[in-house]
């Protein structure tokens, strides 16, 4: 077995808020839009947002678009010309979800931050129902498909954080059941590599301050 050539304890940063709000309190959506800007700011732009929902995608850029001095753009199901614009700008911002969680390639300073809005599971559908019934218990088909199924695919949108040996990048995940005590927790450490994790904003800032070179700050 090989060893990753990254070096994920240095260059990259878990990021995990300590005030998530779970979801029935109404304001999760203002909550969330005041964590990205926050996180946006601090890293300077360079961020991929990634969502489950592209309704909650539309509703969170609706409500920073005027909110932040960098390019705020959205992709959605053919979102091909806003990655390529994403590409070609310096410090901008791309909201995505779907095919952006996999097979994406954004190297170097493109994405220093990687927002994980929430915990990727998958949607119930026909086929999944007739699966579930399958197991004996509704927490058997949990642990034995539906939690390796999301493992899966944060496993794959983690991927776009870092992409060569030299990118620095921090991931945030703004979902409270990946918190410390959170019902999924253990789930996402396991599925990523070893990191640092903080739940101060702070670090954010300092991480990208000593991570990146002045040019990185440039408009």
């Amino acid at each position: 077995v090989a060893l990753s050539p990254f070096d994920y304890e240095r260059n990259c940063l878990l990021y995990i808020p300590k005030d998530i709000p779970d979801g029935r309190s109404g304001t999760e959506a203002e909550y969330l839009a005041r964590r990205i800007e926050e996180l946006i700011i601090a890293t300077h732009g360079h961020a991929l947002v990634l969502f489950t929902s592209y309704r909650l995608m539309g509703e969170i850029h609706t409500r920073l678009q005027n909110r932040l001095p960098f390019p705020l753009l959205e992709a959605w199901r053919n979102g091909q010309q806003a990655v390529r614009l994403f590409k070609n700008l310096s410090n901008a911002v791309l909201f995505a979800a779907g095919p952006c969680w996999e097979g994406m390639d954004f190297p170097g300073d493109m994405v220093s931050s990687l927002i994980v809005v929430r915990l990727p599971f998958p949607v119930p559908d026909p086929l999944s129902e007739a699966e579930r019934e399958q197991y004996p218990t509704l927490q058997d088909y949990i642990k034995t498909v539906v939690i390796p199924d999301m493992q899966v695919k944060l496993r794959q949108g983690f991927g776009r954080a870092i992409r060569t040996e030299t990118d620095t990048c921090v991931v945030s995940i703004l979902d409270h059941r990946a918190a410390p005590g959170g019902r999924y927790h253990k789930a996402v450490l396991e599925t990523l590599p070893p990191l640092h994790m903080t739940r101060k904003i702070e670090d954010v800032e300092d991480f990208i301050r000593t991570k990146k070179s002045p040019d990185y700050f440039m408009p």
